[in-house]
């Protein structure tokens, strides 16, 4: 698998996550400081476009899933079809286990 892959795909889960990140860090900051931060986000699903092979393959779940800590969130994604799937972006203190389980 060569390192480098050709895109980035967010599941609708992740989307919503995204989404609800983004309105707590609106009312909690300000609007200003929630873009930073899913700027900063969206800069983390960058890198890992590059470097999937950065967070080891987590095969207590199934299907695998790949997990990269981001500040204080997890992005939780595979590789598939030479792109980034990310399947879910999940606060650290989440239950993630269990979310995880119920991946589409």
């Amino acid at each position: 698998m060569a390192d480098d892959l050709t895109g980035i795909r967010l599941r609708p889960k992740a989307q919503a996550d995204l989404e609800d990140i983004w309105r707590f860090g609106a009312e909690t900051w300000s609007p200003e400081q929630a873009d930073r931060y899913l700027d900063g986000l969206l800069a983390a699903f960058e890198l890992l476009r590059e470097m999937p092979l950065i967070a080891r393959e987590r095969d207590e779940f199934s299907p695998p899933v790949r997990i990269h800590p981001t500040g204080p969130h997890l992005v939780i994604y595979r590789i598939a079809d030479r792109h980034l799937d990310v399947l879910r972006v999940l606060g650290g203190r989440q239950d993630w286990h269990r979310l995880l389980d119920a991946l589409d």
